[in-house]
């Protein structure tokens, strides 16, 4: 007797481990399958049935959902937690929550996301879609570190019906940061910046090349009346106005310059004005360079021609 009870505990347990449970199918192809109606993830409702498996608790009002999207042209599977008796209070998803790395698209992630692999045959691609239907667009907030740091940083894009742009900023204002317009104009310490770049402040650099070859030039021809040009140049010292022009981080120290309004009236070339309604002017100063060498060679000229009429004479008088 019990050799048969041994026996047949054999076979019952390898028909165990070799069976496939079926729920809503009679020919289970997986140890475990369910099938039911596919459905999307309802917004509304009161612990309705809704996809095809559940997770819930005794005593709880959260439950987790998963299902089959029933649109022909989106095969997905979807994850939703949410309150049990009212579908329209979503719940967080916790991955991990007490570590571990997340792949999505590989199967070694090296960090707490990663996306796609590192052959390059699973693309890591990210979309982040608009934060509301209004002006804002996706985004990303980085949280400062635990120590030695004063604020977030925000990546986002802005809708403005005026000024679409992308922003890299800390804190609250995006002036203390970095905004790349939809032209390609990019902005430091500006939220619209009218050039290629355009910083409101200074700017320290090792040295800074201006394109000069003479196959991206035509009609070219020489400088004249340099020396009579410079002549009418007035040079000041001043300061910024910083009351009226918050916005442009102007350094309080004295400076030495230009008014870029009387310059126009002499060098017009080497003034420019911003696209917008104030025209406000700036000065390229670096240009001057070209005038101030050719008003020295006529002023060399001068002198060359003072030292001629000065030797004959010294001769005469010998």
């Amino acid at each position: 007797m019990k050799k048969i009870v041994s026996i047949l505990t054999i076979l019952f347990f390898g028909f165990l481990s070799n069976a496939q449970t079926g729920i809503g199918t009679t020919t289970p192809v997986n140890k475990f399958q369910v099938e039911t109606n596919v459905a999307d993830p309802l917004t509304t409702g009161n612990n309705v049935q809704n996809g095809h498996l559940r997770l819930t608790g005794i005593g709880v009002t959260h439950m987790l959902d998963v299902g089959l999207m029933s649109s022909t042209s989106n095969f997905g599977t979807w994850i939703q937690a949410r309150k049990k008796d009212n579908f329209g209070v979503n719940y967080n998803l916790l991955l991990n929550p007490n570590g571990g790395a997340v792949g999505v698209g590989t199967n070694s992630p090296t960090s707490t996301l990663t996306v796609g692999n590192s052959t390059g045959s699973v693309s890591g691609e990210i979309t982040i879609n608009p934060a509301n239907a209004s002006g804002e667009g996706g985004q990303i907030t980085i949280i400062k570190s635990i120590n030695n740091s004063t604020y977030n940083w925000t990546i986002d894009q802005v809708g403005d019906a005026t000024n679409p742009r992308f922003r890299l900023f800390p804190g609250n204002t995006e002036t203390n940061g970095i905004i790349i317009k939809e032209n390609g104009f990019v902005g430091i310490g500006s939220a619209s910046p009218t050039t290629k770049l355009y910083v409101n402040g200074d700017i320290t650099a090792n040295s800074i090349a201006g394109t000069s070859d003479v196959r991206f030039k035509t009609n070219i021809r020489s400088v004249s009346s340099a020396l009579d040009k410079i002549k009418q140049l007035r040079g000041v010292y001043f300061n910024w106005n910083q009351k009226a022009f918050p916005e442009k981080d102007f350094g309080a120290q004295d400076e030495l310059g230009f008014i870029a309004q009387e310059v126009e009236k002499v060098v017009p070339e080497i003034v420019t004005k911003d696209k917008t309604k104030d025209q406000y002017r700036s000065v390229k100063y670096d240009k001057l360079v070209a005038l101030l060498v050719e008003a020295i060679k006529e002023q060399q000229k001068q002198i060359d021609v003072l030292n001629e009429k000065v030797n004959k004479l010294s001769k005469s008088k010998n």
